[in-house]
């Protein structure tokens, strides 16, 4: 059959081609965490959308991700309600912490509450928190208009692999010479850990974190294509684009020193090994490709420095496994639950509603709880909660009959990286706040967006 490739559209080039400079420059100013560098990215989110719907010929590809569309638009909305001043009676019925902290506040202990009560502990932030997940929404659509070509998603896969690659090297560079500043601001943290433009280590970690699952599915791809009539030294050739670029990202993440970061690429990588075993049952030795590629980059990262990768890993207490600083917070947090049950303490608010419980043996302030998934049930509460779990299960759905049904390989191998990533950021979240770098979600959003919108065989459900 002669497949006849239409000119592609200007605009969604063009947009395709933002979303990719976005994926790879995102991280640069510290993660994205600075003000500037949050509101340009928010202000791309709002312009793509914008562009990306009013030129598209169809926005047919929305409905791949209208659940996660929605699940960002209601946390965002959520996040703008809990800023507003909402009647008493209302509040003590819905939010009864946020009540009794007003009548504290205003020194009238058990006698008569304020009129009007707001259902965030800190309006300000969590209008800013709303605002940016309407932004990561925005970004989300123009993702989806964006992927439904197979030749837009291949620059997305570039733009986060020269993202992911960049923050190796220029990691490197400053770690070998133990630097305490980026771009010339002196910053904290541990210097003997790579964190290229990222203050903390942990954060860079979830960033490449993405880019390996990325990378999975391309070196997947690679091994689909290989023509057995080739000779071998052109198969090699093929190959080492992919283990080339999957042994320097495995080695940055494992001279973060992150243990989360570790954990869970290990997770994602199975977890990928396994979706291909499902994938491709004829071939039951695909799968051993993750283990194959798990051990080139343990192998690769401990001969460049078994100490440098290893060591803090390997150096884990029982009493970090079992009892620490983050179980005694996270049990001080749930704690707090009950009173914000149905609408949380406010997006945003982690700091204002965790210092009302937080144990004396920790002395640092916390801004976040070094677990996305319980912060947000305690900052967004059961509906905030609920809307998250909602739009996970109809992304990971959406991405599983890509991965079963695509029309092409490669639409396949974007739903393989789409779901390596998502349970790379799952699982890392457990015990990290990664999610909350504009970077880190930016990434997250267009590439499980982009893939969700790859077409798939209508014949199957």
């Amino acid at each position: 059959m002669i497949r006849h490739r239409l000119p592609d559209d200007p605009a969604a080039v063009l947009v395709a081609g933002a979303l990719a400079l976005l994926l790879a420059l995102a991280p640069l100013p510290f993660g994205g965490v600075t003000e500037g560098a949050a509101l340009t990215l928010a202000l791309a989110g709002c312009l793509l959308a914008a562009l990306a719907a009013a030129t598209a010929p169809s926005l047919a590809p929305l409905r791949t991700v209208r659940l996660p569309l929605l699940a960002l638009a209601g946390l965002g909305i959520l996040g703008l309600l809990q800023a507003v001043a909402w009647p008493a009676g209302v509040v003590a019925r819905i939010s009864p912490g946020h009540l009794r902290l007003a009548t504290e506040a205003a020194g009238l202990g058990d006698g008569e509450a304020p009129a009007r009560v707001a259902l965030s502990l800190d309006p300000g932030a969590s209008v800013r928190t709303g605002l940016w997940l309407l932004a990561l929404a925005g970004l989300m659509v123009a993702a989806a208009l964006a992927g439904d070509r197979r030749e837009r998603r291949r620059w997305l896969l570039w733009g986060l692999l020269a993202g992911g690659l960049f923050q190796v090297l220029f990691g490197a560079q400053h770690w070998f010479v133990r630097a305490t500043e980026i771009w010339g601001v002196p910053v904290p943290g541990d210097a003997g850990r790579l964190r290229g433009t990222y203050v903390n280590s942990d954060h860079l970690a979830l960033y490449l974190e993405l880019a390996l699952a990325a990378c999975f599915a391309w070196a997947y791809r690679s091994v689909r294509r290989l023509d057995p009539e080739q000779p071998l030294e052109a198969r090699l050739v093929r190959l080492s684009g992919p283990l080339f670029a999957w042994l320097l990202l495995f080695a940055g993440l494992a001279f973060t020193g992150s243990r989360a970061g570790i954990a869970a690429a290990v997770g994602a990588t199975a977890l990928q090994g396994a979706l291909l075993l499902r994938r491709a049952p004829g071939r039951r030795w695909l799968p051993l490709g993750a283990l194959v590629l798990l051990g080139l980059g343990l192998a690769f990262a401990a001969a460049i420095g078994f100490e440098q990768a290893f060591g803090r890993l390997l150096g884990t207490s029982g009493f970090e496994l079992t009892w620490n600083a983050r179980s005694e917070a996270y049990l001080a947090a749930l704690g707090l639950v009950p009173g914000y049950l149905w609408l949380g303490t406010g997006l945003g608010a982690f700091r204002d509603a965790f210092a009302a419980v937080q144990p004396a043996g920790i002395e640092l302030l916390w801004r976040h709880l070094h677990n996305d998934w319980l912060e947000l049930l305690l900052t967004a509460g059961v509906v905030g909660f609920g809307l998250l779990l909602a739009g996970l299960c109809g992304l990971g759905r959406r991405l599983l009959r890509v991965l079963r049904t695509g029309r092409r390989g490669e639409d396949r191998g974007a739903a393989l990286a789409a779901l390596g990533a998502l349970a790379a950021a799952g699982l890392h979240s457990l015990l990290d706040f990664g999610l909350t770098m504009p970077a880190n979600a930016t990434a997250l959003v267009i590439l499980t967006a982009a893939a969700a919108a790859a077409r798939c065989h209508e014949r199957h459900p």
